[in-house]
């Protein structure tokens, strides 16, 4: 009878021990879970900062290149005026004689 209540004894130790190291298990899953989460949203973050930092530098990258587009144009825009203007000063009294001989008919 003695050695059933130690085998008893014995089993039941067997059986706290298995449960305290199952909740052990479950904690620590619980702790490297929270780790993982953690480091998640680290690199998420890290991942974001960094996406708006290129996106901040192409912005900026595209908005100068537009700028320096515009500015070709306004420069090409004002040659090609100039030009014109140029044109109709040295040529205005034969210009106006040409229209003037179109509408009389000659």
């Amino acid at each position: 009878m003695e050695q059933m209540e130690t085998v008893l004894s014995r089993l039941s130790e067997i059986e706290d021990a298995a449960v305290s190291l199952e909740a052990q298990a479950a904690e620590q899953k619980k702790e490297i879970a929270a780790e993982y989460e953690a480091k998640t949203k680290a690199f998420e973050k890290e991942l974001d900062a960094q996406t708006q930092e290129k996106l901040k530098n192409l912005n900026a990258k595209l908005k100068t290149e537009a700028e320096n587009q515009l500015l070709k144009m306004r420069i090409e825009t004002e040659r090609e005026l100039n030009a014109i203007e140029q044109e109709y000063s040295q040529n205005h009294q034969k210009l106006a004689e040409g229209i003037f001989r179109k509408l009389i008919g000659e």
